[in-house]
Order: structure tokens, then sequence, then C-alpha cells
């Protein structure tokens, strides 16, 4: 045990650590609940999202401070509720890509018919199907941001 504590750390392939987290027990629910759905236990879930950490900090930079719905939508010729529907995939999205249920997006923009929004988008060719949705799996998508003469 001595020589592990020599070695420098870098080097060490076995240099774990372990983070804790708190929240209360509605999170705690949540997260069982997103897990189940995942078809994962509560730690994998956990782990996969906690790797994404470092990944979603830079790409929250290119989100829009303000998002002008129905400039995009005359633009692109869909609704000003697709528009938000774009909106939305596009906060959520890291590397251009996003998974987001059918009920969060409708969370997000205060409608019951995303189905339609996303037919909408796709045929207007601002976001892409990467993944079709699978059982309890939300579909992937891609989004490709606009440059900033667009916005």
């Amino acid at each position: 045990m001595a020589s592990l504590a020599r070695r420098d750390p870098e080097e060490r392939a076995d240099s774990f650590y372990r983070f804790s987290v708190k929240c209360d027990r509605l999170t705690n629910l949540k997260i069982e609940a997103a897990a189940r759905k995942a078809g994962m236990s509560v730690n994998s879930f956990v782990q996969r999202h906690f790797e994404t950490i470092l990944e979603a900090a830079p790409v929250a930079a290119t989100v829009p401070e303000r998002f002008d719905a129905p400039a995009f939508a005359k633009r692109h010729g869909v609704t000003i509720q697709a528009a938000n529907v774009w909106f939305s995939l596009s906060t959520h999205a890291r590397n251009g890509l996003v998974q987001r249920s059918l009920k969060n997006l409708a969370s997000d923009v205060g409608t019951t018919h995303v189905e339609r929004l996303i037919e909408q988008l796709i045929g207007a060719s601002t976001i892409e199907v990467v993944a079709p949705s699978s059982g309890l799996r939300p579909a992937i998508y891609r989004v490709p941001g606009e440059t900033a003469g667009d916005a």
C-alpha cells in the first residue's frame, strides 16, 4: 500500500474518486424513475450523467441569450410553437444532439401536441432524427445551430 502512495497520481490507473451529492426525496424518486425508464441501475444512470458534466459546459455558451420565435418561424415556414420546440431542443442539446421526451418538450412549450411540431421541424430541415424512439427511450435529434445572421 505504501508503494501506491509514492507513485505520481497521473500514472496510477487505479485512481478513482468518489463524489457524493445530496438531493431531496422527490428528486431521488425522479432519478430512480428515470433510471428505470432507461433500463439502468440508479448508480449507472447517475454515473452516465456525471461523465457529461465537463462536456456540457462549453456548449451552453453557444445558445443565444435571446430567441426570436416569430422570426425563426417565419424564416423556416413553421409555427411559433414549433419554433419554441426547436429552441427547447437547442437549449438542451450537447454537441448538437439531444434526447428529450415528448412529455418534457410539451411541458417546455405548454402544449400537448408536440409530435406534429416535431414533424414541422423535420420537414423544414431544422432538426434531424438520429435515432427514433423505442419503447420508453425518447428519440435522439440533431439540432444544427443557426448562424449569427439567422438569429
